[in-house]
This record gives structure tokens, sequence and C-alpha cells, in this order.
């Protein structure tokens, strides 16, 4: 019955599409069973799947359900079945933020201390439009909930004012970089709550979904909502398929409960506009700009990029047990909507596949479609032991790191500053390598007066320039006795230790588990998850505290308490 009910909706959307297709020049929709192939694997009754909506010039061409919504209990995705959106969820912030600055009730240049009076950090000035365009330089707020060992069972969106209001510095100077951070987002959907006196629940029910719509969408704020016909979460790993509990109370970032029709609807706003004004939309979709001049490939909430040659405004979340991403093709009218109750989709590949479908005449050559890359002349044994070691940025204060490493004949990447992940350093010649990005970098021998480095070419995680090699760093036992303390932090109110665990250094969080620390020099230690430690000494060079440094959070400071034996 599913399976009819749905060929209706397509062949009714498609009979419709068709006549505008043939002026737009995009040829024949493709066949539902070419439709249906794309999501062969997942619509089996023993796995999670999907929800996929298409449309053109704002009609549905395509609607299905493909799996799962709920394997226990055998109950199928059909075109009613409700899914997370994840960071979808952003634009529905940033439009709420942007209706109450149209009403006149905040402007998106205003400090964000205006509407969080206990903000500690006046110094750096950041703003609105800093948080909706991820240019503000906060420390990553749930990373700083992490370290804190937040309670989740109180409301995380009040905490993370709180912990983000506590920050006395910031990753970089607001509007000098680009950094993708849900905190801020989060944040945002406080500062519509404060502004307008509701919810961002209930501001976007009256302003955006009810106007539009959307009757299946709701941003999810409670973890104790029930939401009628949602489906369940799931992760995939090699022992077979396991059930997440559903993500809520999180909203901002996060949050939004809906279909992919809903989304559509959604979509189509941009187009005929019926939420907000042309020049809100407009600005939505306007590539924010840093003080460098250097435009960034993201507005309000949207990413804006290219796919084999078509422009494209998009978003994808992520989430436990959710994968989704929603893309529109401004120039040609279409939108795909895709909404997966499983992490293990990727939302990505198949919405381009989807694209190759609907749009394959008009589409250019795909990028990097010939072969990966491969050393077209191998390094030798002596060659790649020269190139390993560890390296940091040149550049204050030199805490971003690469660690370098052969392993069964190969060159691999490490960075405990980014997120951690090993991943491929392939030779292209004997001076270059290829990294993902994808980044180049070449390598140069010692000389005279330097170490060797790596020279960065691109963007490597949040790697940049030239890096360095230190050289190998063996602390001593009393070295490492000078460190060992309680170590506290007023902006995230936590206590960390350092102890002593034979002949290494080890890290103790709250209620957790020691990690052990890797000397990388002097006062420098590092482990994957805490990124990069950087021990502070006073004038005497007493250890007064340390530093955490990632990525996404730098500079942290915890002050040593006491020493501990």
């Amino acid at each position: 019955m599913l399976r009819t009910t749905a060929r209706v909706l397509t062949l009714t959307g498609t009979t419709i599409g068709l006549m505008t297709l043939a002026a737009c020049g995009h040829g024949r929709d493709p066949a539902p069973t070419k439709v249906d192939a794309l999501f062969a694997q997942w619509n089996q009754a023993s796995s999670p799947g999907c929800g996929v909506a298409v449309s053109r010039n704002g009609t549905v061409l395509y609607e299905h359900g493909y799996g799962m919504a709920n394997v226990e209990l055998g109950v199928p995705i059909t075109t009613e079945t409700i899914l997370g959106a994840a960071s979808i969820s952003k634009q529905f912030t940033a439009m709420s933020i942007l209706l109450l600055a149209q009403r006149g009730r905040l402007s998106i240049d205003d400090q964000v201390n205006k509407y969080v009076p206990d903000w500690q950090n006046r110094e750096s000035h950041v703003t609105i439009r800093h948080l909706l365009t991820h240019t503000s330089g906060l420390r990553e707020g749930f990373m700083l909930l992490g370290l804190a060992q937040q309670n989740f069972e109180e409301n995380v969106n009040d905490a993370m004012v709180r912990v983000l209001a506590r920050q006395r510095g910031v990753n970089f100077a607001p509007g000098s970089e680009w950094q993708y951070n849900n905190g801020a987002y989060n944040l945002l959907g406080s500062i519509v709550q404060r502004v307008s006196g509701q919810s961002l629940r209930d501001f976007a029910e009256t302003n955006i979904f009810r106007p539009l719509g959307m009757k299946n969408s709701q941003f999810r704020d409670s973890r104790g909502l029930i939401i009628p016909h949602v489906a369940s979460g799931y992760s995939i790993d090699g022992t077979g398929v396991h059930p997440n509990s559903l993500t809520g109370g999180v909203v901002g970032n996060d949050g939004v409960y809906t279909t992919p029709r809903d989304l559509l609807f959604w979509e189509q706003n941009f187009e005929d506009v019926r939420v907000g004004t042309p020049e809100i939309v407009a600005a939505m979709q306007k590539p924010a700009v840093l003080t460098s001049g250097k435009t960034t490939g993201y507005g309000f909430g949207l990413f804006l990029g290219k796919y084999r040659g078509l422009r494209t405004v998009e978003h994808s979340g992520g989430d436990s047990g959710i994968s989704s991403n929603v893309v529109r093709y401004p120039d040609q009218k279409l939108a795909i909507a895709l909404l997966c109750n499983s992490d293990a989709i990727n939302p990505i590949v198949l919405t381009h596949q989807l694209t190759d479908l609907y749009l394959g005449d008009v589409l250019g050559a795909p990028s990097g479609s010939g072969s990966p890359a491969v050393a077209k002349v191998p390094l030798k044994e002596s060659e790649l032991a020269a190139r390993a070691g560890s390296y940091h940025v040149t550049s204050d204060p030199g805490v971003a790191d690469l660690q370098v490493s052969v392993r069964d004949g190969k060159l691999i990447g490490h960075s405990f500053y980014d997120d951690g992940q090993d991943f491929d350093l392939i030779p292209t010649d004997t001076t270059h390598v290829r990294a993902p990005g994808p980044a180049t970098l070449e390598f140069i021998p010692a000389a005279l007066g330097h170490p060797p480095e790596w020279r960065l070419t691109g963007e490597l995680g949040s790697l940049r320039g030239v890096l360095q090699q230190q050289a190998p760093f063996q602390p001593t036992a009393a070295d490492l006795r000078a460190l060992v303390g309680d170590y506290r932090s007023a902006e995230i109110l936590a206590s960390y230790d350092i102890v002593l665990r034979d002949s290494d250094l080890a890290i103790q969080p709250p209620g957790g588990a020691e990690v052990r620390l890797r000397p990388l020099g002097r006062d420098l230690f590092a482990c994957d998850g805490f990124g990069v430690l950087r021990f502070l000494r006073g004038t005497r060079g007493d250890v007064a505290g340390f530093t955490m440094n990632r990525s996404n959070l730098r500079g942290l400071r915890f002050d040593r308490f006491r020493e501990v034996e």
C-alpha cells in the first residue's frame, strides 16, 4: 500500500513538473526505479533508512520513504515519518534572529553582551552577526560543557549560555577567521528566547513553520516531548544495527524534527518569499566577508558552494542516529531534501547521486574524477624516516601540531590539535605529499640554520603555513614531577589533576578515566581528546598552570591550585 501511494504521488508530481521542465531544457526526470536503486541497500526490513523528496519550481517531483522508522517493531519509513534534521536546524534559527531584527527587536550588529549581561569578555566585541556566520571566534561550547562534565539532566541550553559567558578568551579575533561553531548557534537560540519572550520552539512554530504550512516540523526542546510518527535513530557497526536514544532539548544548532516535504516548503520560500522579506532571504545567501577581505562559503545558516559547476545552497546535519542534507540549485529551481535515521548513512553522497539523476544533462565534469594520487617515485625507507617526526606551526603560539610517522611503508599524519584522526600523506614526487582537503605539503630537508620543515599549500584542518620539526624531547623524572598538581579552570568551573604514572604524565578529568600524555617538547604535552597542553611558568620558573589547546578550543587556562603527591 505504501508503494502504491508513493508511486501515485510520484507520477502526479512528475506530470505537473514536466509542464515547466521543457522550458528549462533539463530533459526528462528519472524513472522512480532509478531513484529507488540509490536506496536499495537501506530499503530492507532490518535496516534504518531515509525519507527523500525532490521538487522543481515548488512542485514535488518525487517523495518516498525507504527502510524502517523502527526496526524492532517493523515500522517502515513513509512520506509522513518525522525525522531529525540535526544541523539543518541552523537556518531556522538564523531566520528567527532576522525576523526579530526586521521587527526592530535587535540588530545583528549588536554585541552579545547586550543580551547576556554577565558576559565576561567585553574586549573581543562578539556580535550576533559573528554568531550567524561562524566567525565569532568563540570556543566550542559543547566541548567546554564536556570538559566541565556538564550534568546533561539540566537544561543544556541554559548551561551553554553560562559557560560561554564565563570565557575570558577567544580562538581568534571575531571576524578574522571562519570556524564552524555549534555552541554559537545554540546561543542564538537562547537570544531568540530572551528577546522575544517565547521559546525558540514556539517562535519558530508561530513565525516560520505555521505560515509555510510545515505542519510536521518543530524544535524538540525537551527530551520528554512526544512526537507522533517520529523515527527512531540507529548506529551501524560490524556487530549490527544498534538503536540510539533520540536527541532532544538542545536547540538552535540542532533540534528540528521534520519531513522532507516540509523542508521543500521551506526551500521554496527562498524563491517565493512568504516568511521574511526578499532582503532577508538574500542576506541569508550572501557569503560572509572576513576582516581580511576574504569571503567565506557561508551565509546565515547556509553553505554556499558549487557541485559540478552548478551553484548550491545547502546544509547537512549529523547527530547520534541522524544524518541529513537539504540542497537547492537556485539556477535550476531544483531542491532535494534527505533525512535519514542512521548516522552510518552518508547524506552528501546520496544527494549528489540524486542530483546526477535529475540534473545530469547540465552538470559539469565530476571533480576528482581522475585516479587517486599515487607515488610517482616511491620513497626509500631512509627518505620516509627522514620525514617522520613531530612538527609544529611556526606562528605563535606554535601549539598546532602535525605528527608524521611511518607505518607499513606509508607516511601517516596525525594532529592532536585537530581531530586526532590518522590520515594518509601520499607522495606525489620526491618532495611533495598529498593530504586530505586536498592540501599539498612540500618537504624541506634540514639545512644550516633550520630543522626539517613541511610547507603547506592549501588548508589541512586548521594547519597553515610552515611546520617545523621539533627535536625529540624526553623529560626527566624531575621534569615530570615538577608538573604534577591540581589545576582548576575558572572558565569551566572544573578541576583536573596532572598525575605521574610510571614514567609518564597523565591527565585526570573530574569523574573520568586517566589519559596518558605524550611529551612534544619542554612544557608541551599532548593526547587525543584534550589536544596540546602547554604548561605555564612564573617569573621564578615555577609552574603556574597550563592551557588546553585544540583547533576549536584554544588557550583554555587552568591555574595550579596545589601540588599533588
